[in-house]
């Protein structure tokens, strides 16, 4: 892992940004990740998701990290129809579905064409195919739904040119790792704020990957998601308006330890006659109410924990 630059300046995706000095907490943050990564790597398939799993649970029943937070939005959203002790059990699995997903990050060097053709069914591929065919970029949207990051390595395992879109972490320690595991596994990264290099992406045909559920403060457009005003990230909208490439939505679904299923939705293209304000809250509430339907069919694949609806309309 290198140490380079933390306090000073790092080159990433052509672009220099500043990163802060790492503190005390960060280092204790690293060590713990590190290790975990470590484990996960060295341990059998199937054990280190049934740790991970077991981490999960720990962390809501004896850390109770967010776990109000994670229960208070359940409650919101699906109170209405499920008892206290079904949204009790779904957040628990939601923890133990992250942890696991974090479990696939760190393995991600370790997985290969033959674990994906045997573990992973994909539905939906044609989408892609017929861009690809039509050297068209592509904005593919998920959320922190499922094991989201193997869901883009099994895109680019399979060849389509996948680029992943990071954000700046609060730890930057933390944050090389991650790119360190997403490199090594042949993952091509553009941090968020290089848009320049999110459109030369785009216009080289290219397929850029986004995570866009999380709540986006003053700079997001509120839409309506689970029957309330959310900010949410307008990048993925802007950036089909400026470059005219379509919004592909993605979700995968964890069948038991090792298998998964993914589907691959069909395009939503930018709206014509709109201006552009309308423009970015149409295409922001498309992708934003599929993520909705793929919660409400896999609850416990979301990550509840998130303050979503923190921020309130003007």
């Amino acid at each position: 892992m290198s140490r380079r630059g933390y306090g000073s300046q790092e080159r990433m995706a052509g672009k220099i940004r500043q990163v802060r000095r790492a503190t005390f907490k960060d280092w204790l943050e690293y060590v713990v990740a590190k290790c975990f990564v470590l484990a996960m790597q060295a341990l059998p398939a199937k054990l280190a998701l049934r740790i991970a799993n077991l981490l999960g649970v720990l962390i809501f029943d004896v850390i109770r990290y967010r776990r109000d937070v994670a229960l208070a939005n359940l409650r919101s959203c699906l109170g209405g129809v499920l008892g206290e002790g079904e949204l009790r059990s779904i957040a628990r699995r939601s923890y133990a579905s992250f942890a696991m997903a974090l479990a696939d990050l760190a393995r991600l060097p370790l997985v290969d064409d033959r674990f994906i053709s045997k573990h992973i069914r994909i539905a939906g591929l044609h989408h892609l195919d017929r861009l690809r065919r039509e050297s068209r970029g592509a904005i593919l949207v998920t959320g922190h739904f499922g094991s989201w990051e193997l869901l883009g390595y099994t895109m680019v395992r399979l060849g389509y040119p996948v680029v992943f879109v990071v954000g700046v972490q609060r730890n930057p320690l933390v944050q090389d790792l991650m790119n360190q595991l997403r490199t090594r596994a042949g993952i091509e990264i553009i941090e968020r704020s290089s848009t320049l290099a999110i459109m030369r992406s785009l216009r080289q045909g290219k397929f850029v990957a986004m995570l866009a559920d999380q709540d986006a403060r003053r700079r997001g457009v509120f839409v309506t998601f689970f029957g309330k005003p959310a900010s949410t990230p307008i990048g993925p909208a802007r950036l089909a308006l400026w470059s005219g490439s379509p919004i592909v939505t993605g979700f995968i679904m964890r069948d038991n330890l090792l298998d998964f299923r993914v589907v691959i939705e069909e395009p939503i293209m930018v709206p014509e006659g709109m201006d552009e304000a309308s423009a970015v809250a149409e295409l922001t509430q498309r992708f934003t109410s599929r993520l909705e339907t793929h919660i409400r069919s896999k609850p416990d694949h979301w990550l509840w924990s998130h303050r979503r609806w923190k921020s309130s309309p003007p």
